[in-house]
């Protein structure tokens, strides 16, 4: 009998034993869970502070961005003629598009006739373009291109457009453009077709506006297209003389 009792108790020991285990495994998976979940928590909240920063990043920049005006775009080269010329095409197409921070043309200039002082012809595309500043970008928001003559006398005060002739749309385009550009007509397609020169051009009149104001902006950028960086100012170089 009193083997059979140490066989029970041993049993009873053995299966105590067995319990304890089971318990200490099972404390052991609930607190493994648990460090998971607050690893998870923990790396949760790192997330939502970044993703805050960011956001309070962004909105100091627009915040920053709606403090600053930028000024009105004046042609800052030596020529009146050509302050003339840029004045015009802003006061004629601005108001055809959407406000925005600023309005800078981009005349590309196919040829010019100045052996009329009463009627000097001014051939080329010309383009008026709108940004609104993003930070330190110009981002383009409208703007158009406009292939025609603008035609421009002298007077007692220097020189006033007097009329502009421009190049009908679709069907209208080569019979239009024919007529207007005469001999001048192929090298209107040839500056149409070079977009590499014209982004150049522009980069370039963007910069001298930069520069002769003072702005920190170092890039424009088009919609859905990357930046371009602004090139070094030349305001004193590039504009063309018209003796």
């Amino acid at each position: 009998m009193a083997y059979k009792k140490n066989i029970v108790a041993l049993g009873m020991v053995l299966l105590m034993g067995t319990s304890f285990v089971a318990c200490g495994t099972e404390n052991q998976q609930t607190n493994t869970g648990t460090d998971t979940e607050v690893n998870q928590k923990t790396t949760a909240e790192e997330q939502t502070d970044t993703d805050t920063t960011a956001e309070k990043d962004n909105v100091v920049e627009e915040a920053d961005n709606k403090d600053i005006t930028i000024p009105a775009y004046e042609y800052p080269g030596p020529e009146l003629f050509y302050s003339v010329l840029y004045k015009y095409l802003i006061d004629e197409y601005a108001s055809q598009y959407p406000d925005a921070d600023v309005t800078i043309p981009c005349p590309i200039i196919v040829s010019e006739d100045d052996s009329d002082r009463e009627d000097i012809k001014v051939y080329g595309d010309f383009w008026v373009l709108k940004y609104d500043l993003k930070g330190k970008t110009l981002e383009n928001t409208s703007g158009g291109s406009y292939p025609g003559c603008i035609h421009v006398k002298t007077t007692d005060d220097g020189y006033e457009v007097t009329s502009m002739e421009v190049v009908g749309d679709g069907s209208n385009f080569t019979p239009t453009a024919k007529k207007i550009f005469g001999t001048h007509y192929e090298d209107l397609l040839k500056a149409m077709e070079d977009t590499e020169a014209r982004d150049k051009t522009r980069a370039q009149i963007i910069a001298n506006y930069v520069a002769a104001n003072g702005l920190s902006i170092t890039e424009y950028k088009d919609s859905g297209w990357d930046p371009v960086k602004l090139p070094e100012e030349n305001i004193d170089s590039f504009y063309s003389q018209l003796d």
